[in-house]
């Protein structure tokens, strides 16, 4: 399941214009960075901040960025990167 999202995450980075890729990102990477902190706090689920870690590690630099962009630019809280995010738990 993590590396269809990886791999559906490195695919959504794929060349479009500007504008589509800024709207795009600005809608979905908050959901997408929520989700995952979703998954390692449910306790019904053994996906581990640990194991989720290295997947993140190997994201390309921009895809990585976006990510924690998007982190920081959602007001919901105040981590400021996605691994902040998923290591509150």
């Amino acid at each position: 399941m993590l590396e269809k999202l990886l791999d559906y995450l490195h695919g959504f980075f794929s060349p479009k214009t500007s504008e589509e890729r800024s709207d795009m990102l600005n809608l979905v990477l908050p959901f997408v960075a929520n989700m995952l902190r979703d998954v390692v706090l449910d306790k019904a689920q053994n996906l581990a901040v640990e194991t989720l870690q290295p997947h993140l590690d190997k994201l390309p630099p921009d895809v990585k960025k976006a990510l924690d962009d998007a982190v920081d630019g959602d007001n919901s809280h105040d981590h400021k990167s996605l691994a902040d995010l998923i290591k509150q738990s």
